[in-house]
């Protein structure tokens, strides 16, 4: 099946999206902060975002309450992708495959609403013919595999190290067409310090991955008797994972990193801060750590406590073009829905070059 037009459901939407992207322009423009961002689509709920060679994919939610997997193409022609709607947003990548044209991997879920999905297995779209496949490597039935992402000929996925401990989940890497499943071999810290000792943490494992070339990146969580604990994981070529930034939560504060997107010389990953001391930013770091910046989200601690975490994913559609999800406008007419705003818009996808914007070096 060639993918040729999105329905015409999905158009209104689209033209709907353009017109309030319009309006959500001229109310960015005017509002404070450190970016001069282009506003793409404006969605009515917070999603996952990716992007690879001009491409970009999200989640958009429907008129059924499901949610649909949306594409905008290098030419800027909006589409539905042809994959199963789930009731949660969909988790998915987008990158070269093996022909080095654009390929899709997602995870389909049976239970995609739950706090923690189950049901999940990885699968394969070819955005030009439309041919949706299993990915055996990354399809066992016993465990639930998540958070892919694509690089020629190689996936990386998140799998559980047994079926008995779900809770406890590395980084699999496998041949896109090997015909069984593989276990994981790239992990984060597996341990906590408990008085003198250490011991195996309760809860461990990636809550997002970026693989490009022989480079991997995750946000790797640690939960244990403690605040959870996060870290922006850097794996090149077949050495040690490196922890290149860090982030903790306490009693007062809700601290934690997004999925990351890689480039050849650095990574990028959304913080997201609430409590008594609210933030919203990018941290970028060198691959191997030796320096990082921030990029503020243009929001006020107070409305970032208030209505949540401004800036929640971020992704690349070429090496220095940026589109990031913002959750709120500093007027807050452009939020996502929230309980505080019965009569909020949506959330903005915003194209920013990275180049241009006012990065702040961090100090170590």
């Amino acid at each position: 099946m060639t993918i040729r037009s999105s329905p015409a459901r999905l158009a209104a939407a689209l033209l709907v999206a353009a017109s309030a992207s319009v309006l959500a322009a001229g109310s960015a423009s005017a509002a404070p902060g450190p970016v001069s961002p282009t506003v793409l689509s404006v969605e009515m709920n917070d999603t996952p975002v990716d992007g690879w060679a001009g491409w970009l994919i999200w989640s958009r939610r429907q008129d059924d309450g499901l949610y649909a997997l949306v594409a905008r193409s290098p030419d800027g022609a909006g589409l539905q992708l042809p994959v199963a709607p789930q009731a949660a947003p969909i988790d998915a990548s987008i990158g070269p495959g093996p022909d080095g044209k654009a390929l899709v991997v997602y995870t389909a879920c049976t239970s995609a609403a739950a706090a923690v999905p189950t049901g999940c297995d990885v699968r394969r779209l070819d955005v030009t013919t439309g041919v949706d496949a299993a990915v055996p490597a990354a399809s066992s039935p016993d465990v639930d595999e998540r958070f892919p992402s694509v690089w020629g000929t190689r996936i990386a996925f998140s799998r559980p190290v047994s079926a008995k401990r779900p809770d406890r989940t590395g980084i699999a890497v496998a041949d896109l067409s090997a015909p069984a499943a593989v276990a994981p071999t790239v992990f984060g810290p597996r341990t906590e310090r408990r008085g003198r000792r250490r011991v195996a943490a309760p809860s461990y494992g990636p809550q997002g991955i970026d693989l490009q070339g022989t480079t991997i990146a995750a946000s790797w969580r640690t939960s244990g008797s403690g605040p959870d604990r996060w870290r922006l994981l850097v794996r090149r070529g077949s050495g040690a994972a490196k922890t290149v930034l860090t982030a903790a939560s306490n009693r007062r504060t809700l601290n934690r990193l997004g999925r990351p997107v890689l480039s050849p010389r650095d990574v990028i990953a959304p913080q997201q801060r609430a409590g008594r001391t609210s933030r919203s930013v990018l941290v970028r770091s060198t691959l191997t750590g030796s320096r990082a910046w921030t990029l503020g989200s243009g929001f006020t601690d107070a409305q970032t406590e208030r209505y949540g975490s401004a800036l929640s994913a971020v992704t690349r559609t070429s090496d220095q073009q940026l589109v990031v999800v913002r959750r709120l406008a500093s007027d807050g007419r452009w939020s996502c829905k929230h309980p505080l705003l019965p009569d909020a818009r949506g959330c903005e996808l915003l194209a920013l070059d990275s180049a241009a914007q006012p990065w702040r070096r961090l100090v170590p």
